[in-house]
């Protein structure tokens, strides 16, 4: 056998699920939805298409470090000049460097092409979350049926009689994500059960999910109200701001985060 050529075909392989597990993510809903609503393609969701992307991340970076030492001649000959001497800053080199250079910078400026990629990929993400039914407030998976009922104003006695009824086993304090995969369903499908028989009541504050990523203009829909009424809320907290000026950011700068400003505004 040939480790030359294992090498290149492990790094060929590596790629080839990097792209695909790369495109999985790139494409999958936020993770308070994934987890949410059991999202998955080809039986596997959002956590183990990154775990299978961080391992061959690091199976190619092995294989190219093997890669760079078989064929060590070959790239020194790209980087030699015409009187055959070594140039690390050849004209391919520059080339190379400056077409890299273009990709960190626009991407980190957020700089069309490279911003309407990005955006694009938030728009697919964004889409999944008018698909499923959205969570009452974040991360409400991670909430024993106790602390879920008591944010919500269920009865918890009613709640766990409704889950019997659906043959659905549940105690007071199992999460809702593990009473879903004791279950084999989902944490939705659980609050959705819960939510036929009993009215939800959740403060505006705790609804609001991906504050982190939204920019004011979002925020304020969120909230029901204009922009300009929000821009006036926050000018009064002392936050001046934009329509397009990211909400965490402009929290972050007076020392407080998205959820206490939203409680000082009154939502």
């Amino acid at each position: 056998m040939s480790l030359k050529k294992i090498t290149s075909l492990t790094m060929l392989l590596s790629m080839i699920l990097m792209t695909y597990t790369g495109i999985m993510l790139f494409i999958s809903p936020p993770g308070r939805v994934a987890k949410w609503s059991n999202w998955e393609i080809l039986g596997l969701g959002k956590e183990e298409y990154a775990q299978v992307h961080s391992t061959f991340m690091v199976l190619f970076i092995i294989a190219t470090i093997l890669h760079i030492y078989y064929n060590w001649k070959p790239m020194l000959s790209y980087m030699k000049n015409k009187a055959k001497v070594v140039v690390v800053f050849t004209k391919e080199m520059a080339v190379a460097f400056v077409i890299t250079l273009v990709f960190l910078v626009g991407t980190l400026n957020e700089v069309s092409p490279f911003s309407t990629f990005i955006d694009f990929g938030e728009d697919i993400k964004n889409s999944w979350e008018q698909k499923y039914e959205k969570a009452p407030y974040s991360h409400a998976e991670l909430d024993t049926l106790e602390e879920f009922a008591l944010k919500v104003d269920f009865d918890l006695e009613k709640s766990l009689a409704i889950l019997k009824s659906k043959n659905i086993e549940a105690d007071e304090m199992d999460t809702l994500k593990d009473i879903a995969k004791n279950n084999n369903i989902s944490a939705q499908k659980v609050f959705s059960i819960l939510s036929e028989k009993q009215k939800i009541s959740v403060k505006k504050s705790d609804s609001l999910s991906g504050l982190g990523r939204k920019n004011i203009s979002q925020i304020a829909n969120d909230l029901g109200i204009e922009t300009e009424e929000l821009i006036a809320k926050l000018k009064v907290l002392g936050i001046e701001a934009k329509s397009e000026d990211k909400f965490k950011g402009l929290c972050e700068s007076i020392g407080k985060t998205p959820k206490e400003v939203i409680e000082e505004l009154g939502f």
